[in-house]
């Protein structure tokens, strides 16, 4: 009976192994989900190339989530306060990718505009 159930286990074993094994399929597409701008200045955000992220996403599905993510890390003087680390993420479908590049850009603008000159 001990025997039975070591060679049953040991099955189990076996196939949780190989069902983890999975490789990725080279010719199947990939796509890149979250893009993540870290920074200390709010200037490498005002000066970023925005139409490279149409060639980051390019191989993405139309209906694909995508995540745009910008911080500041360090202390930040706006006009009324000073901030530690200022984080905004701007979220669509890459079929949307324009207006998630305008909306990150307006924020960029206002935040910009907020600064204690």
């Amino acid at each position: 009976m001990k025997f039975k159930f070591v060679v049953i286990a040991l099955l189990f074993c076996f196939t949780g192994i190989n069902a983890q094994e999975q490789k990725p399929d080279p010719k199947k597409p990939y796509s890149v989900t979250e893009l993540r701008f870290e920074t200390k200045k709010l200037s490498e955000l005002t000066d970023f190339d925005w139409n490279s992220l149409d060639t980051i996403f390019a191989n993405n599905p139309p209906e694909t989530e995508i995540n745009l993510i910008f911080e500041i890390n360090g202390k930040v003087r706006l006009k009324t306060t000073t901030v530690d680390n200022i984080k905004f993420v701007v979220s669509g479908k890459a079929s949307e990718l324009d207006s998630l590049k305008v909306k990150a850009q307006e924020l960029i603008s206002k935040l910009e505009s907020n600064m204690k000159e």
